[in-house]
Parts: structure tokens; C-alpha cells; sequence
């Protein structure tokens, strides 16, 4: 019976941990960005911990998969964001929107 319910619990974990995460994605942040560099496709960003990924909150920079993600976002605003992780330049943003 125990056993049962440890691995109902895990298996409810798993499930919720995949619906916050979009396909692709290693994690999901929030932060507001501080600076837009469109030339190089890249957000400076201070961000809340993403414990996903063992990061604590702090401020740094990102590269975009796409620079299309960049239209719309603003310096200044508080956004959402998933990062999926590239194996030569590290987690990239493979999306980002304004915060709800």
C-alpha cells in the first residue's frame, strides 16, 4: 500500500512538473528584462530561481533561438520565458511573452 501511494505521489509530481514546461523546453523563468541587444539576438534578463535547473534568482544574459521571439518585449517589462539548452551555447529562450 505504501508503495502504491509513493508511486502515485511521484507519478502526480511528474504530471504536474511536464504541464508547466512547454514541449522542448528544459525549464521555464520569470524576470524582467533589463536590456535588449536585437543585434546579437540577445535579453539581459534578472530572473526568479529556476529550480528546474538548480539556478538561483540573478541577472544575466541569454541568447533567442529565434529573433522573432524578440518583437514585442520591451526593457523594463516582466516576462515569461522557456529555455531549452543548446549544446554548444548552453540554454537559449525558445519562447518569451509579457507576464500575466
Amino acid at each position: 500500500m505504501k508503495k502504491t501511494l509513493i508511486t502515485l505521489f511521484a507519478a502526480a509530481t511528474m504530471l504536474t512538473a511536464v504541464s508547466t514546461v512547454q514541449a522542448g523546453d528544459a525549464a521555464n523563468g520569470k524576470g524582467t528584462v533589463n536590456k535588449i541587444d536585437a543585434e546579437t539576438s540577445t535579453l539581459n534578463i534578472s530572473h526568479e530561481a529556476i529550480p528546474a535547473i538548480k539556478w538561483p534568482a540573478m541577472t544575466m544574459d541569454f541568447k533567442v533561438a529565434d529573433k522573432k521571439a524578440l518583437s514585442g518585449i520591451k526593457a523594463g517589462q516582466a516576462v515569461t520565458f522557456g529555455l531549452t539548452k543548446d549544446a554548444k551555447t548552453g540554454y537559449v529562450i525558445s519562447h518569451i511573452e509579457p507576464a500575466k
